[in-house]
């Protein structure tokens, strides 16, 4: 793959996960304060999937930094909250594991499809201040899509994540920390 920067052709080459150094880092969960705020649930179905968001643009993880398996692309709708527009819906396409049930969205793609929703609601370029809550029944989307489904209706058909990760580099690869 080849780049221009400053009017020069400059070779850029695909980081394999392992050569990126990334690992999954789970949620920690500390004292009873903690557990009670992550046992209370926006979303009517039972929780589904762990959540995580790629920062890392070089990195597309087509196999799964927890258990090693082939990661496959998924179009799910997401239950999307920001500032400033509030709840919606948005069909992305995610890699996922199916044998540990991850999904993992890259926030490079992610992004830009909510600065439109925004833009169109706005018409700023603020800082985004979002947060991926779930997924939706494609049912529901759908139905969305044709006349408008109400709020109490995504929230019956929304099963929020079981739980949210992180990625982070480390020296000697992907591996999930300990």
């Amino acid at each position: 793959m080849k780049a221009t920067v400053g009017g020069s052709a400059v070779q850029r080459r695909s980081v394999s996960q392992q050569e990126a150094g990334i690992t999954v880092k789970r949620t920690v969960r500390r004292g009873s304060n903690r557990r009670k705020a992550t046992l209370r649930r926006m979303g009517a179905l039972t929780p589904r999937y762990s959540f995580v968001l790629n920062a890392y643009t070089e990195v597309r993880f087509t196999t799964c930094p927890g258990c090693r398996a082939k990661t496959r692309v998924r179009k799910l709708p997401l239950a999307i909250h920001t500032e400033g527009l509030g709840l919606f819906v948005l069909r992305k396409s995610c890699r996922m594991c199916i044998v540990c049930d991850m999904l993992i969205v890259h926030q490079d793609e992610l992004e830009p499809l909510i600065r439109v929703r925004l833009r169109n609601a706005e018409g700023s370029s603020r800082p985004l201040d979002y947060l991926v809550l779930g997924t939706v029944d494609p049912l529901v989307w759908r139905r969305g899509l044709a006349g408008g489904v109400s709020f109490d209706e995504v929230l019956r058909h929304m099963a929020d994540f079981s739980r949210h990760m992180q990625i982070e580099q480390i020296g000697r690869g992907w591996e999930p920390t300990k």
